[in-house]
């Protein structure tokens, strides 16, 4: 596992032990620490850039990276499902990326195209930047998140003061390889990440859709 710590460097060591805990400390493997907050695009562009060197120098490791942000609750063997679901469908239904995490606004958009593929499992060319699984390859076709963001016109948020990151449009809309121009889709598992409020993240300042009944089915199955 490979954590950016994003914190300023005089509270490094507080959100280390308070956000992380001991129990996350025992499986992080490399840990990258900035001075100052520079924001997400930054850190998932050196946390891929860093992956991408360990994979190229032992390719007896996974082919698939997974990103999930720090303010969310798992289930139990989340991610094995969640990969052994990507690696199982990717080819027949040309997936992008795989998520945990079920954004309810994206499911009831028309633009996201929301197929039902049974009761545990959708399809939808929308995802947030909670979850994200996909092939090391295809997460650096996308490398580096560029500092503007072309939607906007601005530079990108870290987020803060309501301005968004819009990495996860980058990877699912804007970039030539992206989900959206490439004719892919996303596979989503509802219910193996969940958002855990925003009165608990690092960064969120509103509530999202997830209900107490999804974070509390989180915490008692793990």
């Amino acid at each position: 596992m490979t954590l950016v710590d994003d914190s300023g460097i005089e509270d490094a060591d507080r959100n280390w032990n308070v956000i992380c805990g001991a129990q996350l400390n025992d499986l992080v493997d490399h840990r990258i620490v900035h001075r100052k907050n520079l924001g997400l695009g930054p850190s998932i562009n050196e946390a891929l850039c860093h992956i991408n060197a360990l994979k190229m120098y032992d390719e007896v490791r996974s082919p698939l990276t997974c990103y999930v942000q720090d303010d969310v609750l798992f289930k139990k063997d989340w991610l094995s499902k969640l990969s052994s679901k990507f690696m199982q469908l990717a080819p027949a239904l040309n997936l992008g990326f795989a998520s945990g995490h079920s954004a309810v606004e994206h499911r009831d958009d028309p633009r996201a195209q929301t197929k039902v593929l049974n009761d545990e499992m959708y399809t939808n060319k929308y995802i947030r930047a909670t979850c994200m699984l996909s092939d090391q390859n295809y997460w650096m076709s996308m490398w580096p998140i560029p500092r503007f963001d072309p939607e906007t016109g601005q530079e990108r948020g870290r987020p803060h003061d309501g301005l968004g990151s819009g990495v996860d449009w980058h990877f699912v809309r804007v970039h030539s390889q992206s989900v959206c121009r490439t004719g892919k889709t996303n596979l989503i598992i509802p219910g193996l990440v969940v958002h855990n409020g925003y009165r608990e993240s690092t960064w969120l300042k509103r509530e999202l859709p997830e209900t107490q009944e999804d974070k509390n089915s989180c915490r008692t199955n793990n």
